[in-house]
């Protein structure tokens, strides 16, 4: 081929000529991509998007710091790269989303610092670089390691829910509220709600109104700023081989079709005032019955049976006339007389 134009320029004999080691350097690229490489996540594409191209699951763009042997170093874009599913089968999965890079949008990184994409690593499959895919996560720099020791400890946080588990054996669960890119929480209001399960196997959940406690020495606790309400459609059963206590600062309700109440001992009922109500009958029975009044003990009944020995008045007090009593008197003579009281009953009286 010759190199000049008809206008008589000389090409530069290098533009003709073809370079080998270019040509498969990019076969290699193409098809013998087998280095393991890491990334920022820059897009992200459910399988509702029309970008999404196998509709399997959700795919992602991903923009990797690329270094060719001891060449220098480049930026490329793998496109629609799949996630390694944690199971990979259709009864078993673990799948999450990754968060995608907000901060230089429409800007090129230099690499992963001051970015909040996910770190990501990336092979190919079948060494193609169409095929890329995430195999796993790189440590981000802009996070600090939350492993102190050379002892067990695992930790973990998703979109606010932090996880932990320490070297003793204890764990806990944190729920934060909703975090952006920087693991900031965007509503305050949302947290925090601890759970925790303490080296000797106690439990506890709660936030700052409800805190709920099974301590393994037996003790269970429920507190609440607010209302405890508890429900259920058939019996609700409260059992205590000791004491159960009750106490409440102002009113205490109880509302029943039927109330049955036993004791083995004794029963005791200590109030300023009380007030009993039926709509019916009352009933008391017992082998010995009594009642002692401070000042007045009033009965009122249109009509009262006393059935029985009745005994009424103190000691010393004066007998009270009944309508048949029967008196003896003196006559004229100095003669005893049988005679009758006439007069002088009372309606009500007070018997001494």
């Amino acid at each position: 081929m010759e190199n000049f134009l008809k206008n008589g320029t000389v090409l530069p004999h290098g533009l003709l000529s073809s370079n080998s080691s270019s040509m498969m350097a990019g076969f290699n690229k193409t098809y013998r991509n087998t280095a393991l490489r890491v990334g920022m996540i820059i897009e992200t594409y459910p399988v509702s998007s029309d970008k999404n191209r196998t509709h399997l699951t959700t795919e992602y763009d991903v923009l990797v710091f690329e270094q060719n042997e001891d060449k220098g170093s480049t930026l490329i874009t793998y496109k629609n790269c799949l996630s390694s599913d944690g199971l990979g089968s259709i009864a078993d999965f673990f799948e999450k989303t990754l968060r995608t890079n907000k901060i230089s949008a429409g800007k090129k990184p230099k690499n992963l610092k001051g970015q909040n994409g996910s770190a990501v690593l990336i092979l190919c499959l079948d060494s193609m670089s169409e095929k890329a895919i995430i195999v796993g996560f790189f440590p981000h720099p802009d996070r600090k390691t939350n492993l102190k020791d050379k002892e067990p400890h695992l930790e973990g946080e998703y979109n606010g829910i932090h996880v932990v588990i320490n070297s003793d054996g204890s764990a806990s669960l944190t729920f934060k509220g909703a975090t952006d890119n920087d693991g900031k929480v965007v509503d305050s209001s949302q947290g925090n709600t601890d759970v925790k399960i303490e080296k000797d196997g106690s439990y506890q959940v709660g936030h700052k109104t409800v805190t709920q406690r099974l301590d393994k020495s037996g003790a269970a606790s429920l507190t609440a700023d607010g209302d405890i309400s508890n429900a259920t459609k058939k019996n609700f059963n409260a059992t205590a081989t000791e004491s159960i206590n009750l106490t409440a600062t102002k009113d205490f309700n109880l509302t029943s079709d039927k109330i049955v109440a036993s004791a083995k001992g004794s029963a005791s009922l200590a109030c300023e005032k009380l007030d009993i109500q039926a709509q019916s009958e009352i009933g008391m029975q017992g082998s010995k019955f009594q009642v002692e009044a401070q000042s007045l003990a009033k009965i009122k009944a249109t009509q009262i049976v006393l059935d029985g020995m009745v005994s009424l008045g103190g000691q010393g007090g004066q007998p009270i006339l009944l309508l048949s009593t029967m008196m003896m008197g003196i006559g004229n003579l100095g003669i005893p007389v049988i005679s009758q009281a006439i007069s002088g009953y009372a309606v009500k009286v007070t018997a001494q």
